[in-house]
């Protein structure tokens, strides 16, 4: 697993004009237009099985440090929980897990490591996950993430969620503290949003 090019923290993002891999303090915020790279071949989208708990609680510890996740009120073990994972061959190398709560599906965990990301994998997750609450009968898909993740922000505004709610302070809570994220931007609050089906 990669890590930060300027501290040894683990690189969540690569930069796509010089590769090099980043942490969430270290990443920037850039404008850029469209790009037009070579055609990589397709990444393949399917549901987990018991024999890829150990990667997913790996891929856990390395973006979150842990396989618990506080979102929506409610304590989840990533590891245990059903899943799509994005392949490239037979590497797992993105995840998204989710939970049933009420009338919803909770997006829990999205994560795409960082060489693979840009290939479409996350927007490929969440479709996945949005067919499961459909064929499940769910009347929405949930998902959290925190104030610093302009780039989850914008992607999953882009796909159709909106802003329903804003827990202020929640993640100084969980965490204990301020933790720095993207850009520096200081980790406080969890932003949570939603997509009606």
């Amino acid at each position: 697993m990669p890590t930060c090019a300027y501290c040894d923290a683990n690189a969540f993002f690569r930069d796509r004009e010089s590769g090099t891999y980043l942490c969430p303090v270290h990443a920037w915020l850039e404008v850029t237009g469209p790009r037009r790279d070579a055609p990589r071949p397709p990444l393949t989208i399917r549901p987990t099985t018991p024999a890829d708990k150990a990667r997913i609680a790996e891929l856990a510890d390395y973006f979150w440090g842990e396989v618990e996740v506080d979102c929506f009120d409610h304590i989840y073990q990533v590891d245990e929980l059903p899943a799509y994972a994005a392949c490239d061959g037979d590497e797992i190398i993105g995840l998204a897990s989710y939970a049933r709560e009420g009338d919803a599906l909770n997006l829990v965990m999205l994560n795409v490591l960082p060489r693979w990301q840009g290939r479409g994998a996350a927007s490929s997750l969440i479709e996945a996950v949005v067919q499961e609450a459909r064929s499940a009968g769910a009347q929405r898909v949930i998902v959290a993430t925190t104030n610093d993740d302009l780039l989850a922000l914008g992607l999953y505004q882009r796909l159709g969620f909106i802003i329903t709610g804003v827990l202020v302070g929640k993640l100084v809570e969980h965490h204990g503290g301020v933790e720095l994220g993207f850009d520096g931007i200081p980790v406080r609050d969890e932003i949570q949003l939603a997509l009606r089906l």
